[in-house]
This record gives structure tokens, sequence and C-alpha cells, in this order.
């Protein structure tokens, strides 16, 4: 090991471990990251100001296009009061049975976040559900780990929220385990409803009714739309305040439309490089949150659909200063972790201490998946982005094959790391100690982990 070798990860981890400790703040420790990497390389002054603190903070410019137009959804989501009235609508459809209103409430959250994310978010939804759940019978910790699978659910197949990893390890390996991601959460989410939750008599019958009442949503589609272009042309302005809107129930399916748009241009044009006639997937993620989002508003308020539009993009872009900045910083860490000077330094201290064997590698990511807690050294809001950065520049295992070892460790990390926002809102909420539903919830997401190395042992 080099002096310089030692030097850059010593400073590494002094300000990986300031930021665990919470004296330095991420937004502030990765740039301060970046700036240390590139002083033990030897790039001068002058270039690291203008090609790792400018250029690098353009790096992730398209990843953070696309938070931007998700927030601006997530916005038109809240406001328009489709989140609200999905919650609603799954605890009318449970009746008093604990299991199907811990199954259809968890299932609503999922297909909420499809289209949300942040603490926003979680507030509103909590703030209806858990007593909805508790009132029901269920647990208040059963309640807080619900809401937290439910948005771990959605999460796995929002790309929005996957705009980090997309800028580090790129869309392609993203959306590879987009699905894989889905699936995973799903299973440990059921996992947990039926080995947690109490059953009632007739159980069943309420998650037939919210199958039915979805195609019903879907076939009200057409007639919805012919209606509301009828008002375009026919009804006077309207006080959006004052006057309350009815929710069409064609507006409730508006979550998963962005996945649907995606999905539509995949198997048509396809999702790639635009070089060669396809569409560039984070373009066809943004074309979804810009349809969806005209389509409930228009839907929902049509005379004042471009002003509910303009509106959500404004408020949505307040609600994402610190992660744009954040995406910057992860651009400046990421530049300068691929400078030559700087590959030259970590490769020969990580090919030294990574397993020889990929298995060897994915085991250990299984057994380690916990450091991932407390932002610790696999946190991907923390010093794994760091690490991931410098992993990704090394070229030692596939990049694809590296995102979905860290996108295991991360399934982990958002449901049971009790320093996160969500974690601590929402236990408090429910009067619960945040660090027992890190407990409860700990076997099941690190299942969710180990279930994931398997795809991507199979994936590689």
């Amino acid at each position: 090991m080099t002096f310089e070798g030692v030097l850059l990860l010593g400073g590494f981890f002094l300000f990986a471990a300031l930021m665990v400790v919470r004296i330095l703040p991420t937004l502030l420790a990765l740039p301060i990251m970046a700036a240390w990497i590139a002083f033990i390389s030897g790039v001068p002054f002058f270039d690291w100001l203008s090609e790792i603190v400018v250029k690098g903070s353009f790096r992730l410019s398209s990843p953070i296009v696309l938070v931007v137009f998700g927030a601006m959804f997530a916005r038109v989501i809240q406001k328009t009061g489709i989140s609200d009235t999905i919650i609603k609508k799954a605890a009318e459809l449970s009746g008093d049975q604990p299991i199907a209103i811990a199954g259809l409430i968890t299932a609503a959250t999922a297909f909420i976040f499809l289209g949300m994310s942040g603490l926003g978010a979680i507030i509103m939804i909590g703030s209806i559900a858990i007593p909805i759940m508790t009132g029901a019978g269920i647990a208040a910790i059963d309640a807080v780990i619900l809401i937290l699978l439910g948005m771990l659910t959605g999460l796995s197949l929002n790309l929005a929220g996957a705009a980090t990893s997309i800028g580090i390890f790129g869309a392609d390996a993203v959306l590879r385990y987009l699905i894989p991601s889905g699936i995973v959460s799903f299973i440990i989410t059921c996992a947990y409803i039926l080995i947690n939750i109490p059953r009632g008599q007739n159980a069943g019958t309420s998650i037939f009714s919210l199958v039915k009442n979805f195609i019903l949503a879907v076939l009200s589609v057409p007639g919805s739309l012919i209606s509301v272009i009828g008002k375009l042309f026919s009804q006077k302005k309207s006080n959006l305040i004052k006057k309350k809107v009815s929710l069409p129930n064609a507006a409730l399916i508006t979550p998963i439309l962005p996945l649907l748009v995606i999905g539509v241009i995949k198997f048509t044009v396809g999702l790639g490089n635009a070089a060669e006639g396809k569409v560039d997937p984070i373009a066809a993620a943004v074309l979804g949150f810009i349809f969806a989002a005209f389509y409930a508003a228009l839907l929902v308020r049509p005379s004042q659909a471009i002003n509910l539009f303009m509106g959500s993009i404004v408020d949505g872009i307040k609600d994402l200063a610190g992660v744009i900045f954040l995406l910057m910083g992860i651009g400046m860490l990421v530049t300068a972790t691929t400078q030559k000077a700087a590959i030259d330094i970590l490769n020969p201290l990580f090919v030294a201490v990574m397993p020889n064997s990929f298995y060897g590698l994915l085991l250990l990511f299984i057994i380690f998946a916990p450091a991932a807690l407390y932002r610790g050294p696999l946190n991907m809001y923390g010093m794994g982005t760091g690490i991931a950065a410098i992993l990704t520049s090394l070229n030692l295992i596939p990049i694809t094959a590296l995102y979905g070892m860290f996108a295991g460790v991360t399934l982990l990390q958002n449901v049971a790391d009790p320093t996160n926002s969500q974690n601590a809102w929402l236990s408090g909420f429910a009067g619960v100690d945040a660090t027992n539903v890190m407990k409860k919830i700990l076997p099941y997401a690190w299942g969710a982990c180990a279930m994931m190395m398997i795809f991507v042992a199979v994936l590689r």
C-alpha cells in the first residue's frame, strides 16, 4: 500500500466517520471527499475547479432532470387528492378484517410510491393509514413496518427514486434490476403480512373488490376523458380552493402511468442509445411523468390543468433543493475517482482487499449488508456513494452486477435504518421505538438482500 493510498483512504474514512456521527452533512461531505481525492492524486487547483467542481456538477444532469419531473409528478398526485383518495378507498374496501386492512393499505402505499417519494409522502400517508390500522387491532409497530414495506415496494419500481443510482451506475444497470427489486420487495411484504398480521373471517373478499374496482377504473378512462373534453369547452372558471371537485375513478390509475409509458416505448421503439434509433430510458421516464401529470390534471381539474402543472413544477423544485445539490456532489465524487491518477492509486488497494471470486463478493455483500445502517460504509445515502463511485471507476466487476449488489443492500437500508427520516417520523407518530422497528424488520430486510443477490448471480 503506497503512502498516497493510505492518505487517500484515510481522509475518505475520516469524512465518512464525520457523516456517521452527524458532524459533517452528506451534502458537504461528498464534495469534500472529491476535493481530497483530487488533492492526493495531484490534480492542479484550477483543473480541480473546472474539471471536477464545475463539469462534475453537470455530470449527473440527466438524473437531475429526471428527479425534477418526478417531483413535479408527485406534487400533481398530491394536489389532485389522488394519493389521499387511494388510501381512503383501500381502507373502505377492507372492512374490519385486520389482514385485509393490512394488505390493502400496504398495496395502496406501494401504488402511491410508484409516483411519489420523500418524507412529505410518508407524512401524508402515515397520518391517515396508521390510525386506520391501529384502530382495526393491528399493533402500532406492525403498522409502521407495513407503511415502510409499502414504500419500499413502490420505490423499487420508481425510476425517479433511482436517480442517484442512475448517475453512478447508468440507466441500463438500474433498469435491469427494476423488476427484480419490485419482486423481492413484494415477496417480503407478503411474508411479513402473513406471519405478523392476524387473520379475520372472510379476509379475502376485500382484495377481490379492490381488483374489481381497479378494472372498473381502467374501463372508465374513455368516458371520463370525453366528459373532461366537454368540460373544457363549457365550464366557467372555478376556484380550486373553495370548490371541492369530485375525483373520477379513472384518476386512481395515475401512479402507474409512467411505468406503462416506459413499457410501451420499450416494446415498440426500444430503450437504449438514441444513435441506434432507440429512446433514452431517462427521456422515456420524463415523458411518462409529463403524460401522467397532464392526465391527472385534466381528469381532476380540467379548467386549471396548466396552472396546476406549472405550480407543481415550482413546488417540486423547491422540494428538491437538497437532492439536487446531493446529485451535484455525487457528480464531483464520480469525476474525481475517474481521474487516471486516482485510479492508479486506488486500483491495487481494492484488488488486494476484494475477494477473488464473484460469488465471494456476493457473500461479502450479504454478510455485511447491515453495514448500510446508521450511515455506514454501504449506505448509498452516505459513505456507500463514495465506495460505489470508486468501484465503478476501477472496473473490477461488471457495473450491472455491482449495481445489483448495492441495490440489494439498499433494500435493507431503506426500511431498517433508524436514522432514516421516514423511520424516525413514522415511529414517533405511532409512539414506538425506531430501534425496535429495526429489530423486528431486520430479518425480513436481510432476507430481501439475500434474495436480490440471487438475481444478481442469475443476471450477471
